[in-house]
């Protein structure tokens, strides 16, 4: 038998899905009733992003790594972004609210280092599924709502990416305390390739505006880089290099919104030996250089 193609998607691909736009990039949040002519990807893909999907009417079958899950009214499902999904398509009268971010929207959103422990479930494998009260679950359609709302209202409010941010911190420790009270496993033991993938993730926001190199991460996590990278890519289907560099743009993206900075300044903030190689490698990840990105935004 031949084996079916898994295939990649982007967040910025379910545009082509759900007819939303997203703002800023690297989120995107639904809450809506399935449109019979907008049916679900119906081939197994894998996706740079986690999936919170909560079902608020209904339910939907979803295939994750080959296991088919019912996911139910009130019922919380948390997918990481490495696992291959699958929908079978959703119920009669189903309704779901679902929030995807990718790992570097999540990381610029910022988790304090005193609270990192308490976001492990994320490397979660393949899926966490979480039995909501129907107050619980009515509680955070409603966080999840005024998400969206901020997310696809930019309007003329310069700090709106800010406030975005802002509500999608609320979003995630409401998501962890969900977690931490529903969850049967509380003291669940992670093993050491998924630690290390977390512990990874965890480091970067704090120094990937002056460190990019590969080795500096590694030995920090007292690893070798080729061990680093492979089990990075096993686990998120990207290697460390990809995390580094996407959240390099992502920091470049926060400084070039910001007029008060040259473009010499964010490439000197950004640790970059000049404005020539920033505009370059800014070029090549987005293609579009600095000034143009910035003319746009």
């Amino acid at each position: 038998m031949k084996a079916t193609a898994v295939y990649q998607h982007s967040i910025k691909d379910l545009i082509e899905y759900t007819g939303h736009s997203w703002y800023p990039e690297g989120l995107q949040v639904m809450v809506a009733r399935p449109e019979p002519a907008k049916p679900p990807i119906q081939h197994p893909f894998r996706s740079n992003a986690y999936w919170v999907i909560l079902v608020t009417a209904g339910e939907i079958a979803v295939q994750l790594d080959g296991s088919e899950h019912i996911v139910k009214e009130n019922n919380l499902m948390i997918i990481p972004p490495h696992v291959v999904r699958q929908s079978a398509g959703p119920g009669e009268c189903c309704a779901v609210a679902c929030v995807i971010f990718t790992p570097e929207f999540l990381m610029d959103a910022g988790i304090r280092q005193q609270h990192i422990d308490s976001f492990k479930f994320l490397a979660g494998d393949p899926c966490t599924l979480l039995e909501l009260s129907a107050a619980d679950a009515t509680r955070f359609k409603g966080v999840i709502t005024q998400l969206q709302e901020k997310n696809f209202y930019e309007g003329d409010n310069p700090f709106a990416a800010e406030i975005v941010r802002h509500f999608f911190n609320v979003f995630q420790f409401e998501l962890a305390g969900l977690y931490h009270k529903y969850s049967n496993q509380p003291n669940i033991v992670y093993d050491r390739k998924k630690d290390l993938l977390w512990r990874f993730l965890a480091l970067l926001p704090g120094h990937v505006k002056s460190e990019r190199s590969l080795q500096f991460y590694a030995d920090r996590l007292y690893v070798t880089p080729k061990y680093l990278t492979q089990t990075v890519k096993k686990l998120s289907g990207q290697t460390a290099g990809t995390y580094i560099d996407n959240l390099v743009i992502v920091e470049a993206k926060n400084l070039l919104r910001d007029p008060a900075l040259t473009i010499a300044q964010v490439a000197d903030q950004l640790d970059f030996s000049d404005q020539f190689f920033f505009s370059k490698f800014f070029k090549r990840y987005t293609g579009t250089t600095p000034s143009e990105y910035r003319k746009m935004n």
